[in-house]
């Protein structure tokens, strides 16, 4: 199961893989990398190469001190890493003119609102 929760009114956005009911990979994004599971460094080498968290070792920010992504862009270079990863895609036809599969996962608030 993948979950990706962009979270747009309660940052940090999160990914979540679980294999088999583990947990083989969590992470947030935007608060550093801090990643949890079995896999902490599945996807690690390509969000590095993608520009989204710097490389492991490196004391310097990613971007220069002028240069920082947007929360957007950053959403969208870790949902192609993920695609890329898993082999996941939405063909353009099916996204502009067909129905796309869906599911709902709660019908109200959590309790914690």
């Amino acid at each position: 199961m993948l979950i990706f929760d962009p979270r747009p009114d309660d940052p940090p956005s999160f990914f979540t893989y679980l294999a088999d009911g583990e947990l083989q990979l969590h992470f947030e994004l935007g608060f550093g990398y801090d990643p949890v599971g079995a896999q902490p460094d599945l996807l690690r080498l390509a969000l590095e190469a993608a520009g989204v968290i710097p490389p492991q070792d490196a004391i310097d920010d990613l971007l220069g001190e002028d240069e920082e992504l947007s929360t957007a862009e950053e959403k969208r270079r870790v949902l192609k890493v993920v695609g890329e990863h898993f082999g996941l895609s939405l063909p353009r036809q099916v996204i502009e003119s067909g129905q796309l599969p869906a599911v709902v996962t709660r019908t109200s608030p959590p309790s914690s609102w």
